[in-house]
């Protein structure tokens, strides 16, 4: 199976109609709860189902795993399952902030390790990063290659603050803050995860324990095919149920050096 050009239909298809909606007033209607417990936007909806019809329409059998539909089977034997998370950064959309994506994932098991295919796509430039499991990452082509450097002191770090729920997440950072020199966050996780595998980002930290596996289950294979390192904050390997309610917490990096000296500074009270 071609999971790049399979994805990269499913992606553009969803692409062409998201951004018919962009910056429209009827973008962020309400249509309902989505099965990971937030509200579906209009513009969430459009994205599944545009990523859904294209992957039968290429004739395809497979269990949906999905933030808004939940799990459903489509076909009588469907053999992988599709971890979707059709719009990454849905307030930014919703708000006219030119930041979000679409991640898809292709698993042959249940949990994250099963991962074989991931597509990460910027819905508003189109760009693309793709991984198939043993075959590497890449941006337009291009092997993706993440940073080498191991000091945080001079590490460029993404980490999602949004919204924690205890003193203790923001405790915990305090350590990293006060060494790092600099910190980012723009919005949708799976696109900056993408980052660090990239190189563009040193290192990226969400340890609310509030996101959800299909958020970040491509974007944890593309990291992994660059060479990055993604481990739990404990300092485990990560790798969870594949469910729409699945929540999880990280430390991404370029390396492992890296990795394991946040782990250090964010797990320590653990």
């Amino acid at each position: 199976m071609d999971w790049v050009r399979v994805l990269t239909t499913a992606a553009e298809t969803a692409r062409n109609e998201v951004l018919k909606l962009f910056r429209s007033g009827s973008a962020s209607e309400v249509l309902g709860v989505g099965a990971g417990g937030d509200l579906t936007r209009r513009i969430d909806a459009t994205a599944e189902r545009a990523i859904i019809d294209s992957l039968k329409g290429q004739g395809l059998q497979f269990t949906v795993v999905s933030e808004e539909a939940g799990v459903v089977s489509l076909g009588e034997r469907p053999r992988f399952s599709v971890v979707l998370d059709p719009i990454d950064g849905t307030t930014n959309a919703i708000r006219g902030v030119p930041f979000f994506a679409t991640s898809i994932g292709v698993s042959s098991t249940p949990r994250l390790r099963g991962m074989e295919a991931g597509l990460v796509m910027d819905l508003l430039n189109g760009t693309t990063f793709v991984a198939e499991r043993r075959r590497g990452a890449f941006l337009g082509g291009v092997p993706l290659e993440p940073s080498s450097t191991t000091s945080v002191e001079k590490a460029l770090v993404g980490v999602d603050l949004n919204a924690p729920k205890s003193e203790e997440c923001l405790q915990r950072s305090l350590s990293l803050f006060r060494k790092v020199d600099k910190l980012r966050h723009l919005g949708a996780n799976a696109l900056e995860l993408c980052y660090v595998a990239s190189g563009a980002y040193d290192a990226f930290i969400d340890i609310r324990g509030r996101l959800r596996v299909t958020d970040i289950a491509a974007a944890w294979l593309i990291l992994g095919e660059a060479g990055g390192v993604m481990l739990a904050p404990e300092g485990k390997e990560l790798d969870v149920s594949l469910t729409p309610t699945q929540r999880v917490s990280f430390v991404a990096a370029g390396n492992r050096g890296l990795c394991e000296k946040i782990v250090r500074l964010v797990g320590a009270s653990l």
